[in-house]
Parts: C-alpha cells; structure tokens; sequence
C-alpha cells in the first residue's frame, strides 16, 4: 500500500502509540523509521540505563538489610551487569517490536521519511529506493530528539559520548567526566560510579536544576557517597584530548578524564524531514495545541519530544494516545 489514513514518522513508542490508536479507531496506518522499530527510548536510553542501573541498586539494597548484608562483599560484576543490559535492548534488534507492529495491524516501512507536500511522505530506503506515501487524513512527526552538544571550543575535536554512547558502552572507562547536570547525568553518574569508573560531573547551577531544589540536594548526597565529585558554578572553556581529555573550566581549573559524556540537553530530530517544504523552520520545534496537532495545519501533528511539552516517554505516550483518537475522531 502507498496510501493510508495516517503516516507515522518515527517508530519509536510514541509513534507507535499514535498508530495503534489510530487503528484501534477504524484507520489504516503506517509507520516509517530509519533506525530501530523501538525507538530512544527501547535501545538507547530508558530500557538500557535502567538496566545498568539495576544491578548496583540491588545491591545496595541489600547491604542495608541485616542478614543480606553479611554476604555482600563485592561490588557489581560489570560483565554481568553489560550482559543483562545486553539482554534488555534484545542486541539491538528489533524484531520483537516488528512483530508487534504486525499484530497491531500498523504496517512499516523502513527508510528516511521526509514532508514533500500536503499529507505526503517520501521514504528513502537504505538502497537509495523511493517510496511516496499518502495520507488521506493525517501526517503525525514522531522523530524525538538527540543529544546537544555545546558550542565549546575543542569539544567536538575529543570525541564525546553522548547518552546512546554511554548506555551502550562496551569498555568502562577508568575515569569518566560528565558535562551536565540533569536527569542523564545524574543517572550515568550513578552507573558509572557502580561500574567502578572515577566519575566527576561539571553542573553550571545545580543538580536537577528544573525540580525541586530539595531533590537536587538528595541526589548529590547519594552521588557524593558514591565517589563522585561535583564540581559546581562553573562552566566549561575548552576541551583538548592528550590520550585522556582535558576539560579546562572557565575559572581555571581543569578536568582529566579518559572519557567525556556530553549530557547538556536534547534537540530536535526534525532536520532534513521536509518541514521547510510545508513552510515550517528545518530543524525546529514544532508548536502544538492540545490535541498535538500542528499550529497553522489542519493535517500535521507533532507528538513525543518534538513538540517540547515534557521530553518524557511516558508523557509521550500519554500524548500519542490523544493524538491518535482524536486523529481517528476527525477522520
């Protein structure tokens, strides 16, 4: 088929949300996707680091319990725990979430999509091969986002990690500097530090700035207890890599580490999909009403992370299943 009531583009679990409620409603939709059926969420972050993250939190659990804690003598075996986060991401297929896809009744179609026109889609396979999808009610932009890497002088030169390099790690490094102070930061300061990397993390404010400051001061005591140093009220000036990397500080001092994983925020994945072709900012943030569907369109949404409401998965899926309704509704 090359027309469908709804184009999906981008597989991941919100994406797949909006299909599967759209269908549940009476429609015939399709999803494209250029990497994993799955998605970020799936292969590259909250599966994978919540699976590294298990293994040192069992077992501290257990050293806090009389009669546990007697036969806690080591630390985490790090092979084990890469194992069972192996495990977790399937080894990075996706076939379980294709057939998934299959029983739901969404059809797929694997390439790069891009907007060409009013509710149209071209997808480009790995072979170069273009398909052009029609949608006779909707179009919805389900792409997320990826990891921002600041404009510091000599950055990009040290090769950085990003969070898919750090949940998909395969050597733990001796030392580790994390650049950012939130949620991924915080949790790969944890993982790391179970993991037995020297970990010292590089906050401009504070930890978990846009929550409660309380929280904050939680975390820190338990990254702090850890081994981890915190090193705050700075920020970062140049980075140069002299076999580890060398972060130098605006106020003079300077970070040595043998990796860099660069946790200062997420951008859109909407570049080079088309928007320009509708009249809407490359590379953008889409803007939303309520209902997800795009200010200014009456056919295209933006649901998930594009849309810059809560960069969350489960608030993405909360999203993708309104969406997919009232896209039903209105058809």
């Amino acid at each position: 088929m090359t027309e469908y009531d709804l184009i999906v583009i981008g597989a991941g679990p919100v994406g797949e949300n909006v299909a599967d409620r759209a269908v549940q409603g009476g429609l015939t939709a399709v999803v494209v996707e250029s990497e994993l059926v799955g998605g970020e969420c799936s292969y590259w972050a909250c599966m994978p680091s919540k699976a590294l993250l298990r293994s040192g939190a069992v077992l501290r659990a257990a050293a806090d319990v009389d009669g546990a804690k007697q036969s806690v003598r080591d630390g985490v075996d790090v092979a084990g725990v890469l194992r069972r986060r192996d495990a977790m991401v399937h080894d990075w297929h996706d076939d379980g979430q294709v057939s998934w896809l299959e029983g739901a009744g969404i059809d797929l179609e694997r390439g790069h999509g891009r907007v060409t026109g009013l509710r149209q889609v071209s997808v480009t396979g790995a072979d170069g091969t273009v398909t052009t999808l029609t949608a006779r009610h909707a179009v919805a932009i389900s792409t997320g986002t990826a990891a921002l890497l600041p404009d510091v002088p000599g950055l990009a030169g040290i090769r950085p990690w990003t969070s898919r390099d750090a949940t998909g790690v395969r050597d733990v490094p001796a030392s580790l500097a994390i650049i950012g102070g939130g949620v991924v930061a915080c949790e790969m300061a944890t993982a790391f530090a179970d993991l037995g990397s020297r970990v010292t993390m590089i906050v401009r404010s504070r930890l978990l700035s846009p929550f409660e400051p309380f929280a904050g001061d939680l975390v820190r005591a338990a990254l702090e207890e850890r081994g981890v140093e915190i090193v705050t009220g700075s920020e970062v000036a140049s980075a140069r890599r002299d076999g580890d990397a060398v972060i130098s500080l605006q106020d003079g001092r300077e970070i040595v580490a043998a990796e860099v994983l660069v946790a200062t925020g997420r951008v859109p994945r909407t570049a080079g999909i088309g928007l320009d072709a509708i009249g809407l900012p490359d590379g953008g943030w889409l803007d939303v009403d309520d209902t997800m569907l795009v200010h200014g369109t009456d056919w295209l949404y933006a649901v998930g992370d594009v849309n810059h409401r809560a960069l969350l998965t489960h608030q993405g899926k909360y999203q993708a299943r309104a969406a997919g309704d009232v896209i039903a509704a209105r058809a």
